[in-house]
This record gives C-alpha cells, structure tokens and sequence, in this order.
C-alpha cells in the first residue's frame, strides 16, 4: 500500500492536504497517517552518490581564475547542517556530513563555514524537512524515506530487492533521467533542493534466534520494522512477525524479548550495540538506504552563482568520498562483531525472497508510478 500526502508548506506556516488516493479508505486511514508521521522514527538505522546539478559550472569555473581554497570577495556564511545520527567516525550520516563541511571550507577558501549538528538535535528528518521548507533549518542529511511522505515518488527506493548491488544503486541515483522530476517537485513544492546522493547501506537482518537463508527461517521471528507500510509488508510477506517501534525502544525491547530482532544497515548494527543482544547477522540484503545532503531553498536562492558551484562540487565530492568508504566500513565493524561472538553468513540464493514481495512491486506500480519504476528496472537490467 502506497500512501499519497501532499503537504503544501506556506512561509511561517504548515497546512496539510491528504491527497485522495484509492488505498485511503476506512480502516486503513489510521495506518496511513501513522506511516507519514512515522518518517521520522526510522531510526534503529542509517537511513547514494553524485549529486545532480542545475548549473552547469563547477566551482572552479564559477570562480574564474581563482585556485580552489583562495578567499573569494563577498559575505561570509556559517551554515547549520543537521542529521539524526551520532556523530560517529563510522555512520554514513555523519561521514556524508563532514565531508561536506571539509570540502565546502577548502573551496571557499574559509569564505563559508558548516556547522554540523548531530544525534537529532534539530528534530526528527520530518522536522528538518519541514524546518528547510520554512527557511528555519539551513541544510540537513534526509533519507529517501523522509521525502516519499511529501513526494510519493522518493518511495520507488524502498521497494524490497530493487538493487541486487551497490554499482545498482549508484547507476540509478546518479541517473537524472530517473531522478529530476522527482527532485523538482521536492524543490518547488516543499522547498528542498537535494544537493547529492549518498549511501546508508544495504539492510539485512540481526536476530537472537537462527541464521536466516531462506523465508521460511523468518516464520514467527518478531522483527523490529519502521512504521512504513512498505518495511511492514515486506515482512509479512516474508513470513515473519513485524513489529513497529521508535528507535529509542529497540535495545530495551531485545533485552525483554519483545522483539526478537531487527532490520538494519551494518552500521546502526554495530552504533546502536544490536549486536551485543543479537547471535545472528544474515545478508538478506532486503532494502537499499540512500541518504541525501540536501540544502533548503531559502539558503539556496541566496546563494551567488559562484557558491552554488562551491556547492555542487563539495556535495558531489563528499557523496563520492562517502560511497567509497561505506564497504570498508561494514567489512571492519563485521569483523569486530564477529570477533564478539556473533556469527555472520551470506545468503546465498536470494530468488525466493524476491519472489515473495513481487506484489508489493506490483502496488507501487498501480498506485503511484509505473513508468518510472519501468526505467529503474530498465536501468538496472544494463548493470548485472
């Protein structure tokens, strides 16, 4: 089931438009307006690449002859930039964050400075997606999750088994045929601009009671999913027991057996100690996370052309450097998970996994869009 929500956001003020759709009827009204306000409580993970630029100079082009890190005339800029996460060496959030700041201080020359501002101190992703929008957040790091609730469209990269692999994902995200339209309506209707694509990593399992390599070893195992209807579905179609909560209850749930596990990219495995509680990590490798350094329109529109190519260019090269970094990464905290006792496998034959969630595919097809799904599976088919 796809829920449609328009939220048209007016300066200094949020007006909220449920968009009539054939799913949202009855006994189903209540579970989609929780899956919208429920974005946000993604957590328990990390929620890809270069970004796509409306101007075609780069930093260095907009800057004339001026060498990349000289000081450049104009005012000075500090830029908040806010993400969910801890600010963590490992977490994507925070890597995509500080490569940004590192890239965007070199460029300018000092001339703009970003302070970054982590563990949800600027609110939930829904809050800073709102915040930009309103002109009272600057820039922040937002899942693809987050924008499906205003732009239905973003929802495409939370359908189960679409990638098979990062080179995937990344062709698709990096392909603006795929990306503009969907990027645009986020601009001009709710005000913000994504700057890149980077990666939050492939979610696998991580549960107390036995390896999963098929579907059938999901039966009955109560796993922790976001409140979204997708993530919700998926696992019910998988076989398993899942079950919706905010973030900041899923330790204490392992520890009382309320659940018996989670879903997860690698890292909020390791970050968030899952894996203290936890014996098994399984590569079901079911969804793929994109994250985005995105940067609200009010910033945006004050920019001169010469600092949106500062811009540009330091959001396509902290995706870049973030991507390259996120395999090493799984592979090191893999090892010390599993020099802590947990026992990891691959899984091996994915084709029943897929078989079972081809109907939720089918729904997004009918109910939000099928031809852009047509072009993603278009795309992937040239990258096996």
């Amino acid at each position: 089931m796809f829920v449609v929500r328009r939220r048209l956001l007016i300066r200094g003020q949020a007006h909220y438009n449920i968009t009539k759709h054939k799913k949202w009827s009855g006994e189903n009204y209540e579970k989609n307006v929780s899956n919208i306000m429920a974005a946000s409580l993604a957590g328990c993970s990390s929620g890809g690449g270069a970004g796509k630029s409306t101007q075609p100079q780069t930093a260095q082009e907009n800057a004339g002859d001026k060498a990349p890190g000289e000081p450049t005339s104009g005012k000075k800029r500090t830029i908040q930039l806010g993400h969910i996460d801890p600010a963590q060496d490992v977490d994507p959030y925070h890597t995509l964050a500080m490569n940004f700041k590192t890239e965007i201080e070199e460029l300018s020359g000092g001339a703009i400075t970003i302070d970054v501002i982590t563990d949800a101190q600027l609110g939930s992703e829904l809050s800073m997606m709102e915040g930009m929008n309103m002109g009272t957040i600057d820039m922040a790091v937002i899942t693809n999750f987050s924008f499906s609730s205003s732009v239905p469209d973003f929802a495409v990269f939370d359908l189960p088994y679409l990638f098979m692999n990062r080179e995937q994902a990344h062709a698709v995200l990096d392909d603006t045929s795929i990306t503009d339209a969907m990027e645009e309506e986020l601009y001009n209707d709710f005000g913000v601009k994504i700057l890149s694509w980077g990666e939050g990593g492939f979610r696998s399992t991580i549960n107390k009671k036995r390896p999963i390599n098929t579907p059938a070893d999901l039966k009955g195992i109560k796993i922790r999913v976001p409140e979204n209807s997708t993530y919700v579905d998926t696992f019910k179609a998988l076989g398993a027991n899942p079950t919706t909560m905010a973030s900041s209850e899923c330790f204490t749930a392992l520890q009382q057996g309320t659940i018996d596990g989670l879903e997860q990219p690698v890292t909020p495995m390791y970050t968030y100690k899952s894996y203290e509680l936890c014996d098994y990590i399984s590569f079901t490798e079911h969804f793929y996370s994109p994250i985005t350094l995105s940067v609200s329109k009010f910033i945006w529109d004050d920019l001169s052309d010469e600092e949106k190519g500062w811009f540009e260019e330091a959001a396509k090269k902290a995706a870049e450097e973030e991507r390259a970094s996120a395999k090493e990464t799984d592979d090191k905290l893999l090892k010390e998970m599993e020099e802590a006792g947990v026992q990891v496998n691959e899984v091996a034959d994915k084709q029943q996994f897929r078989d079972a969630v081809k109907p939720i595919h089918e729904a997004f097809a009918a109910d939000v869009n099928k031809e852009l799904l047509d072009k993603i599976n278009e795309k992937i088919a040239e990258i096996q």
